[in-house]
């Protein structure tokens, strides 16, 4: 990987700076953490292109690579990370879904339902801080705009594609370099819309998602060199992460299931997974027909109640319809009675895919008084954990409801 020597240099030195403190991980008011989320960040992206900020990061904090939840799409594992809960226990169970109690359909588009506190099933981890007694930010993260039993954190900005990065940045640079110690945000969520959406257009590999991850680099850098600033930043922590990964398409990876089952659903979501619902009597007969066709198509299909367990999916039958259809990586496999409908372009990408899949993974990069310094870990651990590694260091008692795995995560700290 091509490097610029001096600026690397430079920056390593100013992140050392920034990232050293008292070497205590049991804080009570004077423990800070600052989560940004890269979407679709994939494990391997800083050695693909120039990141000399995240890779100083790595070189004075610690690095590990990160799994996603079932499903490895991007509202799901937000909320998953908020709550240290799995999609099927905190109800967020895809990008898009229908609720048959509610009556009602969700998706990353619909503004009625995300600000829609019934879908919502799980304590984030900013009720959590505020109702502990300490502050909370959270800048465009998912869930923030629906009061979790009528709270909110003490600040919070809504998604605004228009809003750059070096505006959100400021954002946060502004409350975390408040003279007022007693304002800033024992904990600050942030969020980055990219590289996803680049990732999707023209891949991972491409030199479109270069410039991209190089310019959120640059960000990260101008962020960390205005940060020292701050009254508290030999106190704070810092994390640098993702929701999942992103993987290459092909044109010719492609199977459509409609002929086989030609109008036998009334409800389906043509995602990853897929996922449909015949009508009772005809729930079986799909299934079957389905399941003989697995290796022609690229997938693997379950009845809802019998998926496998290490995807932890499947109980929460209101939004999570009968037959779950995932593909392999890499394939596109969709229902739909027009033949061709939705063939990938050439070089397009996406998730959605098995969690245990290398292109789904994600980085994790963090540096603190809180974290060891100069350490890869040696778990690929799943991003739910974040919840688990935020209450650790801020010292409070982490939701009681959460899936979280401290055996997991227990290395990365400083002992």
């Amino acid at each position: 990987m091509k490097r610029n020597h001096l600026l690397f240099a430079a920056l390593l030195a100013l992140i050392f700076v920034s990232c050293q403190g008292n070497n205590s991980a049991s804080k009570q008011e004077d423990s800070y953490v600052v989560i940004l989320s890269m979407d679709a960040y994939r494990h391997d992206l800083s050695t693909l292109y120039d990141t000399p900020t995240l890779d100083s990061i790595a070189n004075v904090g610690v690095y590990s690579k990160v799994k996603p939840c079932f499903p490895s799409n991007t509202f799901p594992n937000h909320y998953s990370m908020a709550t240290g809960l799995h999609p099927d226990h905190h109800g967020i169970v895809n990008n898009s879904f229908y609720d048959k109690s509610l009556g009602l359909s969700y998706s990353i588009g619909n503004d009625e339902a995300r600000v829609n506190p019934d879908f919502y099933k799980g304590e984030p981890i900013w009720n959590t801080v505020e109702r502990q007694g300490q502050i909370a930010h959270v800048y465009t993260w998912v869930g923030v705009e629906a009061p979790y039993e009528g709270g909110f954190p003490t600040k919070y900005l809504i998604y605004d594609e228009n809003r750059s990065r070096k505006e959100l940045a400021d954002h946060v640079l502004a409350a975390l370099c408040n003279p007022n110690v007693e304002e800033i945000p024992n904990l600050t969520m942030w969020y980055f819309d990219e590289p996803d959406a680049v990732e999707h257009r023209y891949s991972p590999t491409s030199e479109e998602t270069r410039a991209v991850v190089e310019d959120i680099d640059a960000v990260l850098a101008y962020f960390m060199r205005e940060v020292r600033k701050s009254p508290v930043y030999d106190k704070l922590n810092f994390i640098f992460t993702a929701d999942h990964g992103m993987t290459e398409l092909n044109p010719d990876k492609y199977f459509n299931i409609y002929p086989l089952i030609p109008g036998k659903a009334k409800f389906f979501f043509n995602s990853n997974p897929l996922t449909l619902e015949p009508t009772p009597e005809d729930i079986e007969a799909v299934y079957t027909t389905l399941k003989a066709h697995e290796e022609e198509g690229h997938y693997r299909v379950w009845l809802r109640e019998e998926l496998p367990a290490e995807f932890h999916y499947g109980t929460y039958t209101d939004r999570i319809q009968p037959i779950v259809l995932q593909p392999e990586t890499g394939w596109k496999v969709v229902y739909h009675e027009k033949t061709g409908w939705g063939r990938p372009r050439a070089k397009a990408s996406s998730h959605g895919f098995d969690p245990e899949h290398p292109d789904m993974q994600m980085a994790f990069f963090a540096c603190g008084p809180a974290f060891k310094k100069g350490y890869v870990h040696d778990v690929t651990f799943r991003n739910l954990n974040n919840h688990l590694i935020i209450a650790h260091i801020l010292g409070i008692d982490p939701a009681e409801n959460n899936d979280c795995t401290w055996e997991d995560i227990k290395g990365l700290f400083v002992k």
